[in-house]
């Protein structure tokens, strides 16, 4: 799953279960069977639009379908620029050109776009055996325009590289030489379960578009041309070098991300002889395995992992005094790690979800002491600039304030979500004991008198009985209204905050980390006292050659034998410690990488907000509306209630 936190939903439970109804079941089935989701049309006769486009499409590109040809030939569909970005992003493999295939997925996107509907790869699995035909009209014009040397929609594609983040992010990753955030995010849905499709347009590609035209601090840009400077540097960077963007492999089986990886479930067995503790039934569907864990080995695992990886964000266990809601804390803190490349990979993590016997007989004894990871930090830097890692971390201090604004921010913003979720169950039970009160039937019966004649009732009466019948279901309404608005607030929204506020409060304990582990201290003091040894050993040197009493030459010989291992010892521990302090950046600048393309993930939870309350608020105005109809309709003339 890529070298990325990969998920658009950070942390968090998935939204789709397996083997639910919905592209994401399909996917899985469709992967099971050995099928994947660019495979998905091989199969499928095509209508003939699909030819004749790539034949045209090819042809306008002399041989060769790019990114540029695809979006010109797109241009055709009379789709929003922002929606053929999303569409060319997705069907991009990140090659040099664009096979059959490829475009084929294009279409079948751009099909589905013009139908309102989700365009992503997931969808056209899902729907290939009912897709519609995609309207291209005039799309033969570019095997002319291409004879002439320009096509129809050179026009669309400058204005729109220009104007669309997502086609300038592809050109600007495609320029600077690193791998293009393609194919996977782009082409993933985290709607839930009953969510519209323009939630999954939402989600659709919007991390890697947002990683690749992420900047950083300290950098300045002109028309995609970078300059970086240095503190302490005498040279300056090459004006003409590229801006470098982040590199971050998003080449993931996105499909994945959807579905439920980890379930945990209490066992009905406890354990322990004398002290008894709660067992949980761990089930893991990549690994095929069930294993019975305690929340201490949840406990030991976490701490392992910071050991292990001490430069890197990971997901907080949940605190041991919630029991009611541990299960699903320790069933998010499990999915999230199996979602992070790094931490599936590990050893121990594989023997923590698939060993059956007891963890701590197997795992726990031999490594109480692991050491941190070790690596290459030019390998690691995946060609960045050092120039440009270095600044990112000498803006160490400004990060750290960004981060605990960003923590007041969320903290404040769920408070209010829940505020408001309280207030709106209160209206809701207001409005419902209100409707209680207009329904006759709970109204106090009246006496009973010998002549009926006084109790027969009148027609307005009776209309006025059923109207206000009418308008006690439309207040019930209202009332279920605005508790559902309240509970999704609670349970959406809020909760998807909480998520971000986790990832938050993960980036500030890993920054809390770097910040002791920092070595620049210590490097500043071997330094100067490198330098003083080295200045006063010249010194001796100096004193030795032009010096003539024997014993003074005894005296100082062995000073200098004293200073040279002193210099040589000095001088190892320097190159350890500047190794360990270039880790530490590199790590640095990769994280904060990673922690910036989760702000993607806000387009999404505010988008579906937005979509939430409109929702809500448009029934409620329905029933409004309805109980209006009803109040003109109740009787208003005082004559009419005498029989």
């Amino acid at each position: 799953m890529s070298d990325l936190y990969d998920i658009l939903d950070p942390w968090g439970p998935s939204n789709a279960r397996t083997g639910a109804a919905g592209p994401a079941g399909t996917l899985a089935a469709g992967m099971l069977g050995g099928e994947t989701p660019r495979e998905c049309l091989d199969r499928i006769v095509l209508p003939p639009i699909y030819t004749i486009a790539y034949s045209a499409t090819l042809k306008s590109g002399n041989g060769r379908i790019t990114r540029d040809v695809l979006q010109s030939a797109l241009g055709f569909s009379d789709l929003p620029r922002q929606t053929i970005g999303q569409i060319v992003l997705a069907a991009d493999t990140g090659s040099d050109a664009l096979t059959q295939r490829d475009f084929n997925l294009a279409l079948a996107m751009t099909a589905l776009a013009q139908k309102n509907m989700s365009p992503t790869i997931e969808s056209v699995m899902f729907h290939r055996d009912d897709l519609p035909t995609p309207e291209l009209d005039g799309i033969e014009s570019l095997t002319a325009a291409a004879n002439h040397g320009a096509g129809p929609s050179s026009a669309f594609a400058t204005s729109a590289a220009a104007d669309d983040p997502w086609l300038s992010a592809a050109k600007s990753s495609a320029a600077a030489g690193s791998a293009p955030p393609t194919t996977a995010l782009a082409g993933m849905s985290i709607a839930e379960s009953g969510a519209g499709g323009a939630s999954q347009l939402a989600a659709s590609g919007h991390s890697g578009a947002y990683a690749a035209k992420e900047q950083y601090a300290g950098s300045s840009s002109n028309n995609g041309v970078a300059t970086s400077t240095v503190s302490g540097e005498s040279g300056r960077a090459d004006a003409n070098s590229q801006q470098h963007v982040p590199r971050i492999n998003m080449e993931a089986v996105q499909w994945q991300l959807d579905l439920e990886d980890v379930t945990i479930k209490e066992s009905a067995e406890r354990g322990g002889i004398v002290f008894k503790h709660t067992n949980y039934e761990v089930s893991t569907r990549s690994f095929s395995a069930m294993v019975v864990r305690r929340y201490n080995d949840f406990f030991w695992i976490s701490s392992y992992l910071v050991k292990r990886y001490p430069y890197r964000m990971h997901p907080n266990i949940p605190p041991k005094g919630f029991p009611d809601n541990r299960v699903k804390g320790l069933t998010r803190f499990a999915n999230a790690i199996l979602r992070i490349p790094f931490l599936r990979r590990d050893a121990l993590v594989i023997q923590f979800f698939s060993n059956t016997d007891e963890f701590s007989r197997v795992v726990k004894v031999g490594n109480l002491d692991m050491d941190a990871e070790e690596f290459d930090p030019k390998d690691e830097a995946a060609g960045v600039p050092e120039s440009e890692i270095k600044q990112t971390y000498a803006a160490f201090e400004e990060y750290c304030g960004q981060i605990t604004r960003d923590e007041e921010k969320y903290r404040t913003q769920i408070t209010a979500l829940e505020k408001i979720s309280r207030y709106k169950q209160a209206i809701g039970d207001e409005l419902d004991a209100y409707s209680d009160t207009l329904r006759v039937l709970n109204m106090p019966a009246e006496a009973l008198q010998r002549n009926s004649k006084f109790h027969v009732l009148s027609r307005a009466k009776r209309l006025l009985r059923n109207n206000l019948n009418e308008l006690s279901m439309s207040f019930s309404d209202a009332s279920l209204l605005d508790k559902s608005q309240g509970e999704v607030m609670k349970t959406m929204s809020a909760e998807y905050l909480r998520r971000l506020y986790d990832v938050v409060i993960s980036m500030k304990l890993m920054m809390d980390r770097v910040r002791l582990m920092d070595k620049g201290r210590d490097i500043q003091r071997i330094k100067e006292r490198n330098d003083a040894n080295l200045k006063v050993l010249s010194q001796l040197n100096g004193e030795v050659a032009g010096g003539s009493a024997s014993a003074a030459g005894a005296v100082d010989r062995s000073g200098i034998e004293r200073l040279e291992r002193l210099v040589k010892e000095d001088t190892a521990e320097l190159d350890k410690l500047e190794h360990e302090q270039q880790c530490i950046s590199v790590r640095f600048y990769q994280e904060l990488a990673r922690y910036k393309c989760y702000e993607s993930f806000l387009q999404t939870h505010y988008h579906r907000f937005v979509e939430e309350q409109i929702k809500h608020h448009t029934l409620a105005l329905n029933a409004w509306k309805q109980a209006l109809v009803t109040a003109d309709d109740l009787p208003s003339n005082p004559l009419h209630f005498i029989s």
